[in-house]
């Protein structure tokens, strides 16, 4: 009876080599999560810190929400911009989408 309680449960010593084989299927599944979705956004990410810290006065920019105007004042968490016809708005860094070339 006690064998074919031990059949029924597998064996008794395989348990390591059941989870090292399952590591082995999931392993290549997780290297390719990594370098598809999480190595990218990091990348993004950087690059986007580079670009808010690199802004100065006279850069012109679009924010998030679509407007559209020129830094006149920087600061350290927030920008000053003046949109047009004297209208000057104040804004965080964080919601600057990018920075227009002028041409």
């Amino acid at each position: 009876m006690w064998v074919d309680i031990a059949y029924a449960q597998g064996s008794i010593f395989g348990g390591a080599g059941d989870l090292l084989s399952s590591l082995f299927l999931f392993l290549p599944l997780i290297l390719i999560f990594y370098f598809l979705i999480f190595r990218p956004q990091q990348k993004q990410r950087k690059e986007f810190q580079q670009l808010v810290a690199g802004l100065k006065k006279g850069d012109r920019i679009v924010t998030r929400g679509g407007l559209e105007g020129v830094i006149d004042k920087v600061e350290e968490k927030s920008l000053r911009l003046e949109l047009g016809n004297g209208i000057k708005l104040k804004m965080r860094r964080d919601y600057v989408d990018q920075v227009l070339q002028d041409t």
